[in-house]
């Protein structure tokens, strides 16, 4: 079913013959986790890790070293048994077998090690997921607010376009003034201009958009409005808590410093040389003709026990848990900080009337209306526009505003919250 879902998103947004793509930012958060590259090229980095921890396993090779072969015999040679058929009878020869065994737990030791590195590839994944999904959803909300803003503006535009049309008439019949046409005239030209601007930003906001989603030529638009937001409830040391077992760079210092753990004990396995273990067979270079012997072989620890990068790993893990209090109490003051913002926010948002959004649009209809009946001078019918406008843009950017804070403490807290 999932499947299905996503090969008819996929066909909704990358459709050649589709002018423009609604999409619900769900469903744009499903084409992002799909098709991002940026996520994609992160997968094979993880798959590489995997990799690392296979090789890790592995011991290390035998060595076969074959020496002492003689290509001509001198007067002093003796005989020998033939090699093979008549051949060899004057042939010398040493063969050894060499293998290195590591000692201390080294390779084990370093297994644990590359599990770590690849928790830490895990852990680095789910961060760039983290960042890019609150950038395509900080990207999606200012594609909201400039669909929203050109809905306003073009409205106006309509009106005006009305209304000077209708004045134009009015002029050459003689019924009005030349400066009150010249007047609607000129504040339809200006909010045809910024509508102009809006549309510009809005197409370069789809183009940034669809960088997530694997396609820089998608006509977007975003089917979800901007509404009165639902309001959290205060819980500032829940959300703390949340953040602190859910943020993946934190889990990423607690992680560097599981490594360097891992890192010290190897260091301290280094102190202990390793031993090497040989088997060799030399035909006619002793007192024996055909002589197999054993041998071992390791460092003699007299003067270099790995010392010092015994210190820089113990200095290492000190300044790891230095850095992880600071990252826990960093992350605690930016939720102190944000949580004060949406409070402030919300307490604001709700002083303003419910219904006053709605109540402001039956007032835009009724002064058109009494406009277009003269019981208004211009004066106060632009008056009333801009008042209009400016209470309008106020409204739909403390909603953004307070939505863009609910992202962000989501992005701080690493989870998705429910209001």
């Amino acid at each position: 079913m999932t499947l299905f879902l996503l090969l008819g998103l996929n066909s909704k947004l990358f459709s050649q013959e589709a002018v423009e793509n609604h999409l619900r930012k769900a469903e744009i958060e499903q084409v992002f986790l799909t098709h991002n590259l940026t996520l994609m090229a992160q997968r094979f980095h993880m798959q590489q890790a995997e990799a690392a921890v296979l090789q890790a396993k592995l011991w290390p090779n035998p060595t076969i070293s074959i020496s002492e072969v003689n290509l001509w015999k001198n007067p002093s040679s003796e005989s020998f048994p033939a090699l093979i058929g008549n051949y060899g009878k004057y042939q010398q020869v040493a063969i050894e077998l060499e293998q290195t065994i590591e000692m201390a737990g080294k390779r084990k030791k370093r297994v644990q090690l590359q599990l770590l590195e690849k928790e830490n590839a895990r852990l680095q994944f789910e961060e760039l997921l983290r960042n890019l999904k609150y950038d395509l959803r900080s990207q999606c909300l200012e594609l909201q607010i400039l669909q929203e803003k050109e809905k306003l503006y073009n409205s106006q535009v309509d009106i005006f376009q009305t209304l000077a049309k209708s004045y134009q008439n009015q002029w050459k019949e003689g019924n009005v003034s030349e400066m009150d046409y010249l007047r609607i005239q000129s504040e339809s030209i200006a909010f045809g201009n910024k509508l102009n601007e809006i549309q510009q930003e809005k197409i370069t906001k789809m183009n940034e958009v669809a960088r997530y989603l694997g396609d820089k030529g998608t006509a977007l638009t975003i089917s979800d409005t901007i509404g009165m937001p639902h309001f959290l409830q205060g819980k500032k040391q829940e959300w703390k808590m949340m953040a602190l077992d859910n943020r993946s760079d934190y889990k990423i210092i607690h992680n560097e410093l599981k490594k360097t753990d891992a890192q010290l004990k190897i260091e301290k396995a280094e102190r202990i040389p390793d031993l090497q273990v040989s088997m060799n067979y030399d035909r006619g270079g002793n007192i024996m003709r055909d002589f197999i012997g054993l041998g071992v072989a390791m460092d003699l620890p007299l003067f270099n026990r790995n010392q010092g990068n015994i210190k820089i790993a113990k200095l290492e893990l000190e300044k790891n848990k230095v850095e992880i209090e600071q990252f826990r109490i960093d992350i605690e003051r930016e939720i102190d900080f944000l949580s004060e913002r949406l409070s402030n926010l919300e307490t604001s948002l709700k002083t303003t009337d419910i219904g006053f959004d709605g109540k402001l649009d039956v007032a835009l209809e009724r002064y058109v209306r009494n406009f277009q009946q003269r019981r208004l001078t211009i004066v106060e019918f632009i008056d009333f526009i801009n008042n209009y406008m400016e209470n309008k843009e106020s409204i739909l950017e403390r909603r953004a505003k307070y939505l863009q804070y609910k992202e962000e403490l989501m992005y701080l807290i690493g989870k998705d919250i429910v209001s």
